[in-house]
């Protein structure tokens, strides 16, 4: 697994593009040819879009364990603050909705907790590198 970690963009560009191909063609699904379908074939479609992003962890995890010492130091420090950051992030709209200054919705909200994770994860990783220059 070791080659993964020689080009990290490269080898989570397939898992992206995957997932953001699933993404269209299930909702497009769901919203048009499956609209009357059985719940069951509907839950289905929409989890196949999961499929892609246990692919992506699969790669980075790959990656990480690719990396030497400094590097998975860089990655768990990375990790830990990208999940408080995006932890926090959510109590916050979360209290906020409780106290009706922000009306968050379920389906608009939860749906962004892991891309603000990987994004906040990416953030974190170059800040936390930079520490090690």
């Amino acid at each position: 697994m070791s080659h993964v970690c020689d080009n990290e963009p490269k080898a989570a560009l397939m898992p992206a593009l995957s997932y953001v191909a699933t993404v269209y063609v299930c909702v497009w699904l769901l919203k048009n040819q499956l609209i009357d379908a059985p719940g069951a074939l509907r839950v289905l479609v929409a989890l196949i879009p999961i499929l892609p992003i246990v692919w992506m962890v699969r790669v980075k995890v790959a990656i990480i364990l690719a990396g030497d010492e400094l590097q998975r130091r860089i990655d768990l420090e990375a990790i830990a603050i990208a999940s408080i950051a995006v932890g926090l992030g959510s109590l916050s709209v979360a209290l906020l909705n409780v106290a009706k200054v922000w009306e968050a919705g379920v389906k608009t909200d939860l749906i962004w907790v892991l891309p603000a994770l990987w994004l906040s994860y990416g953030v974190a990783r170059f800040w936390v590198s930079r520490r090690y220059r």
